[in-house]
């Protein structure tokens, strides 16, 4: 059989948080200092944050902008440098923009995300977001945790999302299209990204509606593509407004059987019965 590679980042995040402990995020200057990094700010326009090293001296400068506001995106831009910074392969990086932080999108490269994810990792550690893990995502979950971890409500739901065993998801959507997403593995289904369905909370936030400040049914196929659907299923929707980006961060919730199991889906792989399965059941 054959064994699968382990996660660099997942390893990465795991001996950084048992080096530094869970509350490294609130000694960033610290710590950076401790592995080398000398922190910097400059008002850059054109980038959030940069890297200044060279390949293989353990020593380098990190310059965030200081035109960046929130205090929440200066450090995940900070986590996110230290990520470059430690893991392997990730060698000289050009700037890194306001579109490259916090953005788990396909399209972005991949080092960028893996920075990303490893900044979401170490700031938003599993014990302080375990608590959560009992009871099915909701916003004033993503807020709590986003106060207690000092960290921004679109980092915080994709690593909520990220450890949850319930099925949701959530997606960043710009200029009224989903931009990207982050589903559990529990989710299954595809999200449609592209032109948001007039029938989705997150369109009416573009629209500047008033909306429900708490999940809400509607059409599951306003998010998901139909083929095996039932007729007439709901989807929960929680979709908050993010105006200083011109996007809505929005929260997704399957509460009740949504598929149609007829003759007409694909069956089922006999090797998901097997030792060979691909996807198995966990706990958190």
């Amino acid at each position: 059989m054959k064994t699968q590679e382990p996660d660099p980042v997942s390893l990465l995040s795991e001996a950084f948080l048992a080096r530094f402990g869970s509350d490294w995020g609130k000694r960033l200057p610290e710590v950076a200092r401790a592995i080398g990094l000398d922190i910097r700010y400059e008002p850059a326009s054109s980038y959030d944050g940069v890297l200044l090293r060279i390949t293989g001296v353990p020593r380098g400068i990190v310059v965030l902008s200081s035109l960046v506001r929130e205090q929440s995106r200066q450090r995940f831009t900070l986590a996110h440098e230290i990520g470059h910074y430690l893991l392997p392969a990730q060698g000289v990086r050009a700037p890194c923009t306001r579109s490259d932080i916090e953005n788990w999108s396909e399209e972005l490269n991949p080092p960028e995300r893996q920075a990303n994810t490893f900044a979401a990792d170490v700031l938003l550690p599993r014990e302080t977001i375990h608590p959560y893990l009992q009871q099915s995502p909701r916003m004033d979950h993503i807020r709590a945790i986003a106060g207690t971890c000092e960290t921004s409500l679109t980092a915080t739901g994709y690593r909520l999302i990220e450890l949850t065993s319930f099925r949701a998801a959530i997606v960043w959507s710009e200029d009224d299209r989903a931009r990207w997403y982050k589903a559990s593995d529990e989710f299954v289904r595809w999200i449609r990204k592209g032109q948001l369905s007039a029938e989705t909370f997150a369109a009416d936030c573009f629209k500047g509606r008033s909306v429900p400040d708490a999940l809400r049914p509607v059409p599951a196929t306003a998010w998901l593509f139909p083929k095996g659907l039932q007729e007439r299923a709901t989807i929960l929707e929680h979709s908050i407004p993010m105006p200083r980006y011109n996007a809505v961060l929005t929260l997704l919730v399957i509460s009740d059987s949504i598929e149609a199991w007829d003759d007409e889906n694909e069956e089922l792989d006999p090797a998901e019965f097997t030792i060979n399965r691909k996807h198995w059941p966990t706990k958190r």
